[in-house]
Order: structure tokens, then sequence, then C-alpha cells
């Protein structure tokens, strides 16, 4: 029954329950009024919504008395979506759109588009979803974690504080309590989470996230005047170079996305192609943020 209802649903209706359940699914609940505002429907409409959705989908979703919301199920099965890391990356990539909307666009006259993808770190959902809830609601963590700076797992207390993807990996940012530290956390690299309830306020804030630094990139100096000219012209620069403002803790992933490393200006001009001109500038910063 429930998939004779879902292949006739009409495509408004699918829009919205595909958004409902990635925020259920991922933040682990959802209200009327975050329906109402965000498609500008009634209150009525976003109920009927959220009543089909419980019909198609039994006991994925039920409503929580106390907090006045519908909330995730410990059995809860993806319907409308997979439920994989991508699909989320997807969802914050046009969040980060000014003024997107996270909709499916069912558009069958485009060309094909063939996109290389670089091979995914493996990170298993529940994980990325207890770490998405900890953000949301503040709490606490002990994670187990292997760093590439050991041989042995550290088991640490830490609050998150937001995501990072860098273009090939994700991370977790967040205060680690024993060191009295920001640092970033390779999500592929924790081994275990547990919640350990609701987390203090860390005793400073994160000033390298805080932080947003100039960046300027050029032409590589061994080019000649017409390969500059080639290289200005794919990243649009004006007067030799493109200025852009990154947070200093990510200064160093936005190097590596870049593909800008610290020996940039020896490398072969042809196959390094451009180069960060303010090195100087932001040497300490780049050394202060890199500690993974």
């Amino acid at each position: 029954m429930s998939e004779f209802l879902h292949d006739h649903l009409k495509w408004e209706q699918r829009q919205r329950l595909i958004l409902l359940e990635a925020t259920v699914f991922w933040s682990g609940e959802i209200s009327t009024a975050a329906l109402v505002e965000f498609f500008g429907i009634s209150r009525v409409q976003a109920s009927k919504d959220l009543s089909l959705y419980q019909s198609l989908c039994p006991g994925n979703i039920f409503y929580d008395n106390h907090i006045k919301r519908y909330v995730v199920d410990e059995a809860f099965k993806p319907f409308f979506m997979e439920g994989s890391t991508g699909e989320l990356l997807l969802v914050l990539k046009l969040q980060q759109q000014k003024g997107a909307r996270v909709m499916v666009a069912l558009v069958s006259n485009l060309p094909s588009v063939e996109i290389v993808n670089p091979l995914g770190r493996q990170i298993d959902e529940l994980l990325m979803r207890s770490v998405v809830r900890a953000i949301r609601f503040d709490l606490e963590l002990e994670i187990t974690y292997q760093s590439m700076n050991s041989h042995e797992l550290a088991t640490l207390k830490v609050v998150p504080y937001t995501l990072v993807f860098d273009g090939l990996q994700w991370h977790l940012r967040a205060y680690s309590v024993k060191e009295s530290v920001y640092r970033d956390f390779v999500l592929a690299r924790i081994y275990q989470i547990t919640i350990l309830g609701k987390a203090e306020e860390p005793p400073f804030l994160d000033g390298l996230w805080e932080a947003w630094v100039s960046v300027e990139i050029g032409p590589h100096p061994g080019l000649s005047e017409m390969h500059k000219s080639v290289v200005e012209r794919d990243y649009g620069m004006v007067d030799g170079k493109c200025v852009t403002k990154v947070r200093a803790a990510l200064l160093p992933y936005f190097l590596l996305c870049m593909r800008i490393a610290k020996d940039d200006s020896k490398r072969d001009p042809l196959l390094q192609k451009i180069v960060l001109l303010n090195r100087k500038e932001l040497k300490g910063l780049i050394r202060a943020s890199s500690g993974l």
C-alpha cells in the first residue's frame, strides 16, 4: 500500500516529504512549524504531510508530547533517500548557496554530466548522525580516535563545534576537554562515539575559527607571460592575483584543495600553475592550524 501511495504522490508532496525525512534522519526531529516556514504552507497542510509520511513509513517517527515535536524512532528506515553521508554533503552544499532551497530538480532535458569523484572515506552513518545531533543539541561526546601522529587509540572527551568537508574528507571541529584546545578530528578515524549528555560551555572561543584571513593566489612566477595570462583568465585574477577570504582554521584545507604545497614556487611551473603570494603573512597561521 505504501509503495502505491509513493508512486502516486504529487511532485510538491514528494519534495516536502523528502525534506521531512532528511531532517528527521540527520537531526532526529522536525516540527510542524518548520514545514510551514520552509515551504510557506498552512499548518493544516503541514499536519497532513506529517500524517501522510507516517502512513507511508509506519514506525519511522512519532510525536513526542514533552518537546512538542516529531522525533525519529530507533527502527527508522529511509524511504525517500539512501541515508548516505553523500546525500548530507549535497544538502549542505545547497544550503551554502544564498537563498537556496533544498529541492530535487526533476529536469529531464539537460545534457548528460559525468563527474569525477575521488574515493571517499568510509564513515558510519550512525556515527555521522550522532555527531550532527551533538552539534545541534550542544552535547558532549566521548570518542575513540586514531591519530596519524600516534600508534595507539586515544579516548577523548570533546564538545563538537561544527562539521567541515575539505573536498576529500569530513572533519569534526571540536573542543578537546583534556587538551583544552580546539582540534580537527577526521570522522573516518573516529572508531566509537558515546554521548555523555549536555556539554559545558568551552572556557574560550575558537580563535582560529572566528578569524578570517585574506589569501592571495597568483600565477607561478616561472610561467611565461602568455601562460600567466591564461592562468589569470582561468581564475578571474585582477592585476595578477585573486584574493579570497578563508577561516584561519581552514587555511591548510583550502591550500590542499587548491593543490598549493609549501614548495609551490619551486615546482614545475606548468604543473603547479598557481602559488600562494602572501605566504610570509600567513606562515604562522598555516603552522598553528595544521596540527591534525
